[in-house]
Order: structure tokens, then sequence, then C-alpha cells
């Protein structure tokens, strides 16, 4: 397995934000230190569920503070950005930060952000997928190109430099939770990212969708990468982990303010929903516990398809000194018991007999529970 640290810098008492920000760069670093394989950061706007508004320029600013750890985007939301200006930007961040980034992308989930960049929700895909092929475009072609979609028009013959240090261009990654996403990533050889909140079921089936389509087109199939986004906290006990569930709580209350435009001067209003899980359900989605715990809650996952995690650790005001608590039990115990561990080999051609699952039913496993954040 391979592990990353995300970070959206959610800030519920309004902090100074340079030292808020600061103190992830210290998390980040320390995580580096401590084995992991990469970060990932989110992009969010206009609330204090997650001020983490320039991805780009601050993956520069940590790959000017790092050495070796690679720096994801989890995720950049397409639609909102101009596709020109953006292939731009990622491939002179590629060259500064020597072949390290990772372009971690979505859709964008959140109304009260897409709207105050003039984008509607039911454009949003359309916009995604019009966007993406203009990036592939502008990194791979050296001669002039025009683009006439439904949505984004390029009329001007155009040549994007410069290219991105990575060749043919930086790994991409795709965070979803519907089947629609698994097919995309399909077709573009993209490692989805989903969430633990969905429970066991319903990442087995994201997977089982992703390995249906991979098959369909003819491309290998077994042996496939999928992103797993975790809320993750280790203590010395279970129970001393558990009486921080404070912190999630507020998190995934605020992401459903923000679904709901329940937001005043910038401010989430973080309360009880409909259909909010009870502390035990709760518990048994996060990966919160001993280190010994949290091992077993990962070697389980693994054993329904999971080839990396993006630990959430940053989440709901929690102290700086209980993240760094988290990430040095994971770089002295729970990375070195799980460097080796892989999905079963046999899983992929079991998910590929699974009946299909549709949208409709993953949306339903959706509103059971905390809306996944960052995961479209």
């Amino acid at each position: 397995m391979q592990f990353g640290l995300f970070c959206e810098w959610p800030n519920p008492e309004l902090r100074d934000w340079k030292t808020l920000f600061e103190e992830g760069v210290e998390q980040i670093q320390y995580s580096e230190e401590m084995g992991f394989d990469y970060c990932l950061l989110a992009e969010h706007h206009f609330s204090n569920y997650g001020q983490s508004p320039s991805p780009l320029m601050q993956a520069l600013y940590i790959g000017q503070h790092t050495k070796r750890i690679k720096i994801a985007t989890a995720v950049i939301v397409l639609p909102i950005w101009d596709p020109l200006r953006l292939a731009e930007e990622v491939a002179v961040l590629d060259n500064l930060i020597d072949g390290r980034f990772i372009v971690g992308v979505g859709r964008g989930y959140q109304p009260h952000e897409l709207a105050r960049f003039g984008v509607k929700i039911e454009d949003s895909r359309t916009m995604f997928n019009e966007t993406l092929e203009v990036l592939v475009k502008a990194w791979t072609q050296d001669d002039s190109f025009t683009y006439d979609g439904e949505i984004i028009k390029i009329p001007n013959e155009t040549t994007v430099w410069p290219k991105p240090l990575q060749k043919p261009y930086p790994p991409m990654w795709v965070a979803g939770t519907s089947v629609d996403t698994m097919v995309m990533a399909a077709d573009w050889g993209m490692m989805p990212i989903t969430t633990g909140m969905m429970g066991e079921g319903g990442v087995s089936a994201h997977l089982a969708s992703l390995v249906k389509a991979t098959k369909e087109r003819g491309k290998p199939y077994h042996g496939l990468d999928l992103g797993l986004q975790s809320m993750t906290l280790i203590a010395d006990t279970d129970e001393l982990a558990a009486s921080d569930a404070v912190y999630p709580r507020w998190q995934t209350r605020a992401g459903r303010a923000l679904n709901r435009l329940d937001v005043t001067n910038g401010r989430v209003n973080p309360t009880p929903f409909e259909g909010e899980q009870d502390d035990a359900t709760l518990m048994d989605r996060l990966f919160f516990g001993s280190p010994d715990t949290v091992i077993q809650k990962f070697r389980r996952a693994a054993s329904f398809g999971v080839t990396h995690v993006s630990n959430w650790m940053m989440m709901g005001g929690i102290p700086h000194e209980k993240v760094m608590r988290t990430i040095k039990y994971m770089g002295e115990e729970v990375i070195p018991a799980l460097k080796d561990v892989r999905p079963p080999d046999e899983l992929y051609e079991e998910l590929a007999k699974r009946e299909p699952i549709t949208n409709a039913e993953i949306q339903a496993i959706r509103n059971r529970g905390p809306a996944p954040s960052d995961v479209t």
C-alpha cells in the first residue's frame, strides 16, 4: 500500500490562516520524514469548511520546502478553471518541483462554491470532460490546436508551452463516487479515489464498476489501483482515539451545511442532519484507534481493493500535535507493517462477475451517511 497525507485546512475558529497553513506544511514535512509517499491538497473556496483556495500555489510552496514526497491535488475542480491557463500552470509547477506533481481532478460537488464562479451543477460534468480533453491536448501536442466543445470553445489555434516535465504528462487521479466517474477513469487510465465513509460495500461496488469498465474496453483489469479517502487518527488506545470523534463530526456536518447552502458570512453551520450515523457506525467508518487497530483496518481495506490511502488527519479543528502524533505512529508502526500488502489476486475476477451497480444505488449509499468530502 501507498500512503498520503490529505490537507484542506479547515478552520472552524477562523484562526490566522498563515499559522494554520504553516502547521499543515510542518505536517507534510514530517510525513515525508516518516515515509509517506505523497501529500494531497484540496481545493475549496469561500467558507471555513476548508481554506485551501490556491492549490497550485500552495503545491509550489510545499515543493520548495520538501525534497522527496510527491505532491497531488485532491482535487483541482476543473469546471472553475480556464483550461488553457490550468494547462500552463500545471506544466510550470511540474517543472519547478522536479516532476513530483500528481494531477488529481474532480468536477466539484458544492453548489456554494461552484455558483460563485458562475458554474451550474448540471453543467459541471460536461465542463469537466471538455476541460480534461483540452488539458491532454495542451500537454501532448506540439502543433497548434483548436477546440469546439459544447461549453469550452478555443477558436484560435493554440500551442501551450512549456510542457510538463513528466511525459507525456503527470499521473492523473480522479475523485468520484459515481459509476460515470469509474467509467471515465477506465477510459483515461486514471486512478480513482473513493471515500471510506461509504463503507466496505460502497467501496467494493466502486471498484467493481472500474473493473467492469476496464474489462469492457479490452484493457488489463487485474491489479487496478484504487485510492481511499480515510479519516485517520491514532492514539495509544482505541478509547482515546474515539474520544476525538468530535473532529470528524464537525467536518462531516460542515460538508452537509455546504450542500444545503447553510453558510453565513463564510461560516458553515455544522448542525446534525437527518440520517447522520450513530457513534458506533461512525467509528466503524473512521480509521481511528490504536496502531494495531488501524493496521487491521487498512489490511481489511486492502482485502477489498484499496492500494492507496489518502489519510485525512487535518479535520474539524483538530490540534496540530494530535496530527503530528498520528503521523509518528504511521511512520513507526503502520506503514512498515503494510508496505508489502496488496489486494488478493483473485479479487478482480470476482468483481468482474458482479451485477453492475447503478448511480441511484450509489447515491442511496451516500445519503445514508456523511457526505463524502472532495469526492463527487
